[in-house]
């Protein structure tokens, strides 16, 4: 933490140097994860050449990086550098749930700067977000990115305690954050989507929720404009009333997202391992534990 604190008083041009040099030997040296960053672009591009696919590789090491200085440096931010760097486009269509008292799901990916979208809403908006997050396995890591993550006023729900600490402020008019394009461990539940060519699992939490409490359902679309500034466009999913047992709002969130990464693909998080397994792989594995 005290490493953090004092990097977030570089200026920006220093610490964007310093992510120039780390994607270079990233990329380079060290080879970070490149192999799972080139087997996800060869699945979601397979239309692209080798070379336009290296190219992007390059460009996602080099913004990754950026991502992670700015995530630092926004420790030090005041509530008019969240206005500044991060606008809403549209945040009214937000206010014309949250001032009738209804709640939001709001659903978002790994694009653009995923870390600030959070603090820049809470900062627009004078309603409470709330987030979910999956704890990891070092836990001093853990109390860093929460520390982090909290620093602006955001409330942190582990993934286990989602349904009980929702329903507990169920009424309450607020955003309930998700992160939703995580992959699901195998054996939990999910809906099997096509995604950037492939069958791919996704998380059923927010629909979940937005089912239990009939919460409206928005995605929040994080767009790089320029180097150190983004921008946020809120766009509808679904709106109360829902049924049970329907996957309407996973698959419209996977489409919107889908749509996100074509338009700007160096943007998204590509050395997260998405495709860990299949759906075959998964139905094999499930049935040998039945038959055991």
């Amino acid at each position: 933490m005290f490493f953090v604190k004092i990097l977030s008083y570089f200026p920006f041009w220093f610490l964007y140097f310093l992510t120039e040099l780390t994607a270079f030997l990233g990329f380079h040296i060290l080879h970070y994860r490149r192999a799972v960053v080139r087997d996800n672009m060869a699945i979601a591009f397979p239309e692209k050449t080798a070379e336009e696919r290296r190219k992007l590789e390059k460009q996602f090491y080099r913004q990754f990086l950026q991502v992670f200085a700015e995530f630092m440096k926004a420790w030090r931010f005041k509530k008019e550098d969240w206005l500044d760097r991060m606008p809403l486009t549209n945040p009214e269509v937000l206010e014309a749930y949250l001032d009738k008292d209804i709640p939001i799901v709001l659903m978002s990916g790994h694009t653009a700067n995923w870390e600030w979208g959070a603090y820049s809403i809470q900062a627009h908006l004078d309603y409470d977000l709330e987030f979910l997050y999956k704890p990891v396995k070092s836990k001093a890591y853990d109390d860093i990115m929460l520390r982090l993550r909290t620093r602006h006023g955001n409330t942190a729900i582990a993934k286990d305690d989602a349904i009980r600490e929702v329903l507990k402020r169920r009424k309450k008019p607020r955003l309930v954050g998700f992160i939703s394009d995580q992959s699901p461990s195998m054996g939990t539940d999910k809906y099997w989507i096509d995604f950037l060519n492939r069958p791919t699992a996704f998380y059923v939490g927010a629909e979940r929720i937005a089912t239990l409490t009939q919460y409206a359902v928005f995605y929040a679309d994080v767009y790089r404009t320029s180097k150190g500034y983004y921008e946020i466009t809120f766009k509808r999913i679904a709106e109360p009333p829902y049924g049970k047992g329907e996957h309407g709002i996973t698959a419209a969130f996977a489409e919107m997202l889908e749509e996100s990464i074509r338009k700007n693909p160096a943007d998204y998080l590509w050395s997260h391992k998405r495709w860990k397994y299949t759906k075959e792989e998964e139905e094999a594995h499930m049935a040998s534990l039945k038959s055991s």
